[in-house]
């Protein structure tokens, strides 16, 4: 069995920001040595596109983890240096059929509002056109006796609305499904890409010959019907990662380690080691578990467990991380 996955819509498009950005610049080091890298990639929308880009990615040389959010889409890779590169893992991905590019949240936001607003552009035409289509075509459905003369007049007014209509509106899945094919690759939208090619021009054939039957309106109406759940899907999920960013935006970024001489030193949480004695000011949030070496002080716990009633914690208390400080300094360990 290939790579080769129904149902698995690659759409997302390639911009020069994507593909200027140096992956190496964003590789950082973990504490057992591994090199990890997190990229943003477009396009991965089912189970089906998750399975194969951590399959493709996974099976680069010395690879130890390849994990993608479907979500966020966010891919985490780590992998043991010198094995294989930033650069490869990019490739890789690229090569599966989706774009990829270092993981940045705020270019990210920038790149799911554009999708958004094409989707929404994309279906009005498609809306737009799917009506008028009909308004020509209704009357020929239910026209008894109806001349050949005006039979043809009104499939040339389908084809002038639809044609231009369903040609713009199905650019997401021409694009998808043209990046695809040139990877060697097929995914869900190039069967809906050529049927609805393929519609089109048995519809204008019908149509120069003064055939019975033409089918503008279907054409433009899959696409409109296609892309109310492309956009729906698309609204949900973007609904999911601004609630997963709003978590996110919670948590500590840095923690006060405490030095010999008393001296608070911030470092990046990431960098926080067992045995560090960490203050917590009121008004922080607790950035690692912890266990209370000195101070007391009331919790906020809403967003650990959901209680929404202060929790008194003194020395020898266990402190989750994420937890707010909200009356007195606690030293942690």
């Amino acid at each position: 069995m290939t790579d080769t996955l129904p149902g698995c819509p690659s759409t997302g498009r390639v911009t020069a920001g994507e593909t200027a950005a140096d992956p190496e610049a964003f590789v950082r080091a973990r504490e057992d040595g591994a090199q990890v890298l997190e990229l943003v990639v477009r396009g991965a929308r089912c189970a089906g596109c998750l399975g194969k880009i951590e399959r493709g990615v996974g099976a680069l040389p010395g690879v130890e983890t390849a994990r993608l959010n479907l979500t966020t889409g966010k891919l985490s890779v780590a992998w043991t240096p010198g094995a294989t590169s930033s650069r490869r893992i990019v490739e890789t991905v690229t090569d599966l059929g989706y774009a990829a590019a270092p993981f940045d949240p705020t270019e990210a936001k920038a790149g799911e509002d554009r999708e958004g607003r094409r989707l929404a552009i994309a279906l009005g035409v498609a809306a737009f056109g799917a009506m008028n289509t009909m308004m020509f075509t209704v009357p020929v459905w239910s026209g008894v006796g109806m001349g050949e003369g005006v039979r043809g007049f009104m499939y040339w007014a389908s084809a002038i609305v639809a044609t231009p209509c369903a040609l713009w509106a199905g650019m997401p899945f021409f694009e998808s499904a043209w990046r695809s094919l040139r990877k060697g690759r097929a995914n869900m939208d190039v069967p809906i890409s050529i049927g609805v090619l393929l519609t089109l021009a048995i519809s204008f054939s019908e149509t120069f010959l003064r055939g019975k039957d033409a089918y503008f309106d279907a054409a433009v109406s899959l696409l409109f019907l296609l892309l109310i759940g492309r956009y729906l899907d698309h609204r949900l999920r973007a609904t999911a990662r601004s609630a997963a960013r709003d978590l996110l935006a919670l948590q500590a970024r840095t923690a006060a380690v405490l030095q010999a001489d008393g001296s608070e030193l911030s470092v990046p949480v990431r960098d926080v080691v067992v045995d560090d004695r960490l203050a917590v000011a009121p008004g922080d949030r607790i950035p690692v578990d912890a266990v209370v070496e000195e101070g007391a002080s009331d919790l906020d716990l809403a967003l650990v467990t959901g209680e929404t009633a202060p929790a008194r914690a003194g020395a020898g208390d266990r402190l989750p991380a994420g937890a707010l400080n909200l009356t007195g300094r606690l030293v942690l360990r």
